[in-house]
């Protein structure tokens, strides 16, 4: 398979987000370059396995980002960490649900 590690497809990378006051995604670094966010299209609460020694608590984000890209993004509200399950993608040009600066 050669000398690259292999990971799960699922694993959750860390991912350095910069928030506004509100802790709203307003852009990521990737590669070392600061990828504004255009538009927030989707967020959600995930919170899982609360009855057990390990529970998920967590606030997921679908973003676009410069220039295009679709990443999906979430915090975890227990340590306050983020990070991204996906890869970035070109953006699809329909069902954008709220820019970056909307509240709520």
């Amino acid at each position: 398979m050669g000398a690259r590690s292999l990971r799960r497809l699922d694993e959750p990378r860390p991912l350095r987000v910069i928030t506004g006051p509100s802790g709203i995604p307003h852009a990521i670094i990737v590669d070392g370059k600061r990828r504004e966010v255009t538009t927030i299209r989707e967020d959600w609460l995930v919170q899982d396995r609360w009855w057990t020694d390990a529970p998920v608590d967590r606030h997921y984000y679908e973003l676009v980002v410069e220039p295009g890209k679709v990443v999906v993004t979430f915090h975890d509200t227990r340590s306050g960490d983020w990070y991204t399950h996906a890869q970035m993608q070109r953006g699809r040009s329909a069902g954008t649900n709220r820019s970056a600066g909307a509240t709520g």
